[in-house]
């Protein structure tokens, strides 16, 4: 399973990820970008090419 890693401190919640990410796994807070679906992902990582700071990063988790 994939795991996303966000860098808070480059996001500035431009929101691109909750639009685009095709199985709605990222959510806006008041403050940051969140991850609230990871069960979801399945590993497309359009969002890391999308996010314009830089701040996504998707790994694999699996051992």
């Amino acid at each position: 399973m994939a795991k996303i890693i966000i860098d808070h401190s480059k996001c500035d919640l431009c929101n691109l990820c909750v639009e685009y990410c095709p199985t709605h796994v990222f959510s806006i807070s008041p403050e940051k970008s969140v991850v609230v679906e990871q069960e979801k992902c399945i590993e497309c990582c359009a969002c890391v090419p999308l996010c314009p700071k830089n701040a996504i990063e998707v790994i694999d988790d699996d051992p």
